[in-house]
């Protein structure tokens, strides 16, 4: 069966009655935000929603029709979501229920993995990942990183700011290890993006993944404190879910402030 945010206009009255599937996403996305649970609300930021009927029920005070959620999102999200038991998981299905009209109930929601764009040369950069070949930035230690054009990242919001500074023609070294600090206190220290855009040089941070917990937000700014004692004037942080949603805007907003250096 066809999947539709909403029934053919031949349906009955009270099934023309399911909201649209970007106004279910937004509104469940502020009662997390109202209830404090930011976490969750940016984990379903991350996601792509559709919505459809699956079917009614005749009760006391009328018609109840019942609406299947499906999110899609990165692989992250993904094993974030399918467990039902995970909290995050938890919240999102009782906001979802939360926003729902009264004539609606959540029938169920599922979970799969947002397919990826197809570019040209997709079998041969993806068998050198297979056979371990043609990878050769850092990353170092993440097991399930994601892999485009050659180079690795930590997660799928990294990718889409890749893509984002590819696009406007930005020189960009992801996940670098450098080596830096006055000598004797020389120390190894990693940036998700070190970005040179017409002659001026600075860093972007993405925030919010599992390697960019709150815990390290003492560590995340000692790591800062040292690349700008080096020279590097500009080192803005963006989170994983708005990188994911809106990359290009995070590029544009990221080198309007390198361009003011």
């Amino acid at each position: 069966m066809q999947r539709r945010d909403v029934y053919p206009s031949s349906a009955p009255l009270h099934a023309l009655e399911i909201p649209p599937a970007e106004q279910l996403h937004a509104s469940t996305v502020a009662f997390l935000l109202e209830s404090g649970d930011e976490e969750a609300a940016g984990v379903l930021l991350g996601c792509a929603l559709s919505a459809w009927p699956v079917g009614e029920d005749w009760i006391e005070d009328g018609v109840q029709v019942g609406l299947r959620v499906e999110l899609a999102g990165p692989r992250e999200v993904y094993e974030v979501l399918q467990d039902g038991r995970n909290p995050v998981a938890v919240a999102i299905h009782e906001a979802l229920a939360a926003v729902l009209p009264a004539h609606l109930v959540l029938d169920g929601v599922s979970v799969r993995v947002e397919l990826v764009k197809v570019e040209p040369g997709w079998r041969r950069r993806l068998l050198e990942v297979a056979r371990g070949d043609g990878v050769d930035n850092q990353a170092l230690g993440e097991k399930k990183a994601c892999e485009w054009n050659g180079l690795r990242f930590r997660s799928h919001s990294e990718v889409c700011i890749a893509q984002a500074l590819d696009r406007v023609g930005a020189l960009f070294l992801p996940n670098c290890r450098a080596r830096l600090g006055a000598p004797p206190d020389r120390e190894n220290r990693e940036a998700d993006f070190l970005v040179c855009y017409k002659g001026r040089w600075g860093i972007l941070e993405v925030d919010g993944e599992p390697f960019h917990p709150a815990s390290r937000a003492v560590e995340d700014h000692e790591r800062d404190r040292l690349f700008r004692l080096q020279g590097v004037p500009v080192v803005e942080h963006f989170d994983a879910a708005e990188c994911r949603r809106d990359p290009a805007g995070v590029v544009r907003r990221f080198l309007e402030v390198l361009g003011r250096v």
